[in-house]
């Protein structure tokens, strides 16, 4: 026979209901997200004509997303950084000024590169990017 303090079924009990509420609202959320997507209005337009913040869409946004990577039970897994990644040196130019010379294109990744682009740097990308291929 096995019997539980009171205490400890109304805790597991809350908390399932937390849990399940959690899931209605992700469901809800989820409906409205892909309301929102078909309707051809912005963000910003959405919210305002459906009555809720903005920060409200998109704290529910990331927290259907986080529910969709997780049901389909992949993880991300913490990418290492190269030891000699630190020693490359630092770009002697800004975004406003590069002018690409030639597209380095590795699967679905694309690197503009010009004379000044360190060769190390190019290197360390193409070995980042070869086997996302």
């Amino acid at each position: 026979m096995i019997v539980f303090s009171s205490g400890f079924l109304r805790r597991c009990t809350t908390n399932q209901n937390q849990i399940v509420a959690q899931q209605v609202r992700v469901s809800e959320w989820t409906r409205i997200i892909q309301d929102r997507a078909t309707s051809g209005m912005t963000v910003s337009e959405y919210c305002k004509h459906s009555g809720f913040s903005e920060t409200a869409y998109y704290y529910w946004l990331r927290k259907v997303r986080k529910a969709a990577i997780t049901s389909t039970g992949l993880e991300f897994v913490e990418l290492k950084e190269p030891d000699d990644a630190l020693a490359l040196p630092a770009p002697s130019y800004t975004g406003k000024d590069f002018f690409t010379d030639a597209v380095i294109s590795v699967g679905k990744f694309s690197i503009n590169v010009n004379s000044k682009t360190p060769k190390e740097l190019i290197q360390t990308l193409m070995e980042v990017v070869a086997p996302a291929e």
